[in-house]
């Protein structure tokens, strides 16, 4: 019987639940942990989503804590590949250079992940000095993975395509029979965090003009609060604008609410212009649901999500444009079934758990093999 290679997993679980988290978790109790010996190193930090970003006592802590646990891990076991997500600021880069920088002192293969699509941004604003350390870390990786073809893109002239692969994003939903909670209205989802760059301001400002067209329509918001200071202004706008008969809000929705939420709506809209963002998890949620998407070309979304077929492709920050799709979707009974049964379709055939999970075992077995 052929011995399974051992690789270092740097990688974190939740909570929180955000697109790294959850990833980690499904790789975690997928075959992935029978195809290979993993030796995983929790890298999480169990605080809110608020200390993203910044640098304090905990952070530095718990950065030394996964140095000098990867440092054992290399002294004691017999290890071939450490894999390590990799961040796209400064910041973050720097805190994850030592990773890199032990794995190639034990002559270890090195895969990098990076989730999101901000990396040629930071790496054309970056200074001369941090650039040289961005192209002498992709230098020594054996493998990049990255979660689409247009985000492969992004690194022309830094890595050479051979030592790329792409792993979209996928997991596993399933529902029961779609159900209408109010079968008088017309529900649209918004679905994330309270993030101004997600797009829910122009979401919420559409709701004037859709309501005009239709009374019956209801909106939907569900996610996390950044700060209290937005939740405010949000429900100052919801009365200033007297659309409070339109509008819900749902707050830290967790997972079986999110999929009842999911299940009722019609239409799901999500217009990010997140600088960082990469193959949202909220988009595959939408897609096995069978819902029509209305969303921006961001990231890699538009591998996802084909203008006209399953959805519509907006510009961002125009609340007239999601407005308007969203109408022609209530005019257009047949037209908007027929995209998300293409959604649920795509879905089906592309953004699974087991598809991404088989692309992730492909990802390190070439790694290993070259």
């Amino acid at each position: 019987m052929k011995k399974k290679e051992t690789i270092i997993f740097l990688a974190p679980t939740p909570p929180p639940f955000m697109g790294p988290t959850i990833a980690t978790e499904i790789i975690l109790r997928s075959r992935f942990v029978r195809q290979f010996h993993v030796i995983h190193i929790d890298t999480c930090d169990r605080r809110p989503l608020s200390n993203l970003g910044k640098v304090d006592f905990m952070n530095i802590y718990l950065s030394l804590k996964n140095y000098f646990s990867l440092l054992e891990k290399l002294l004691t076991s017999d290890v071939e590949l450490v894999y390590i997500p990799i961040a796209q600021t400064s910041i973050g880069f720097l805190r994850d250079l030592p990773f890199v920088f032990l794995a190639k002192i034990f002559r270890k293969k090195v895969v990098l992940h990076l989730r999101g699509g901000y990396f040629r941004s930071f790496y054309d604003k970056s200074s001369q000095f941090m650039r040289v350390i961005i192209r002498s870390v992709l230098k020594n990786t054996d493998r990049l993975i990255v979660l689409g073809n247009s985000i492969k893109e992004l690194f022309k002239g830094l890595i050479s395509e051979e030592r790329i692969s792409v792993v979209p994003n996928g997991l596993d939903i399933k529902f029961n029979n779609k159900k209408d909670i109010e079968p008088n209205s017309f529900i649209v989802l918004y679905l994330s965090n309270f993030a101004e760059t997600k797009g829910y301001k122009e979401v919420l400002r559409s709701v004037n003009k859709v309501s005009q067209f239709n009374n019956k329509i209801k909106y939907i918001f569900a996610g996390s609060w950044m700060n209290e200071r937005d939740k405010h202004k949000f429900i100052h706008f919801i009365k200033e604008e007297r659309i409070e008969r339109y509008v819900h809000l749902v707050e830290d929705a967790r997972k079986e609410e999110k999929l009842k939420l999911l299940s009722y709506a019609h239409i799901f809209v999500f217009p990010t212009y997140y600088p960082y963002e990469g193959h949202p998890w909220v988009i595959v949620e939408a897609m096995a649901a069978g819902l029509p998407i209305i969303t921006t070309d961001t990231g890699c979304i538009k591998e996802s999500v084909v203008d006209g077929e399953n959805g519509f492709i907006v510009p961002p920050n125009d609340s007239d444009s999601i407005a308007e799709k969203i109408i022609y979707l209530m005019k257009h009974t047949e037209e908007r079934k027929r995209m998300g049964l293409i959604s649920r379709k795509s879905y089906e055939n592309s953004f699974t758990e087991e598809h991404f999970v088989q692309r992730m075992i492909q990802a390190i077995n070439c790694t290993l093999s070259s």
